[in-house]
């Protein structure tokens, strides 16, 4: 941790420098998941054969399968060295990207998508959440100090829904600075009481942790705490340093052709 970018001073490379990617070795899951994770770096530029500068979204998508997340610094350091690079076509760039992201990222598969301007507005809408919306539940809050899997119960009834808050804060485990995020909960079993999901959902707002490793807690949980036949947790962070990061994780297996690319008003 102590060679993370992250929360350092650091120069930003003169050229493309795959050597600045930075892993995070995930942590091992106690339950079965599957998933993925889902990053859009909006301030991506590269230059055309001719000099001329280019733009464009990138989008990144790797399986939980990974041994590793990629450092977020570190990711905006490599895409910032290439603003000088010159490449043929987006098509062309998203090779590079994926060649020089897959020793960090295997096992498993890599999506590289760059979205250029003329289809910002028609490939990224800006979407609203589905489901039944737990933040207009007056409840008392108490104690906020940590994530509390205790305050998750369920009842006799069996139920089958998706829900949804927009209150989720957690803080960099590096820097300290807060992160924001919605999260959707989809599962079908025993019925979880809102009220209680909602505390918990909250109990988070001053823990210290990663996207991934947040929403992958809050999936583990729910899995030993509820026990539903199904679940799917989604946290929608929104955007600091020019990236937002969407971490999917759920009980059915996923592959790059199940990446939901929804991105909220937000991201």
């Amino acid at each position: 941790m102590s060679r993370m970018p992250l929360g350092r001073k650091v120069n930003l490379p003169p050229g493309r420098d795959p050597s600045v990617l930075f892993p995070i070795r995930r942590r091992p899951c106690p339950v079965p998941v599957h998933g993925y994770d889902l990053w859009r770096c909006y301030e991506l530029s590269w230059l055309n054969l001719r000099g001329r500068p280019e733009a464009g979204i990138l989008e990144l998508a790797y399986p939980v399968t990974s041994q590793s997340i990629v450092e977020s610094k570190s990711l905006k350091l490599y895409l910032g060295g290439l603003a000088g690079e010159r490449f043929g076509s987006a098509p062309e760039l998203e090779g590079v990207l994926r060649h020089d992201l897959a020793n960090l990222l295997t096992p498993g598969w890599i999506e590289v998508r760059i979205i250029g301007p003329r289809a910002f507005s028609d490939m990224m809408p800006v979407e609203r959440l589905d489901g039944t919306c737990l933040d207009d539940l007056d409840l008392a809050m108490g104690d906020l100090a940590g994530p509390d899997p205790a305050l998750l119960s369920i009842g006799q009834n069996r139920q089958e829904e998706t829900l949804h808050t927009e209150l989720l804060r957690t803080l960099c485990p590096i820097t300290g600075q807060p992160d924001w995020a919605s999260v959707v909960i989809g599962y079908r079993g025993a019925a979880m009481d809102h009220g209680g999901l909602l505390r918990y959902l909250c109990s988070y707002r001053n823990h210290p942790g990663f996207a991934e490793e947040v929403c992958e807690r809050i999936y583990c949980d729910i899995m030993t705490r509820c026990a539903p036949e199904r679940l799917l947790v989604t946290c929608f962070y929104t955007r600091r340093g020019g990236i937002d990061i969407t971490p999917h994780r759920r009980t059915d297996p996923v592959g790059p052709e199940g990446v939901e690319r929804k991105r909220l008003v937000r991201q």
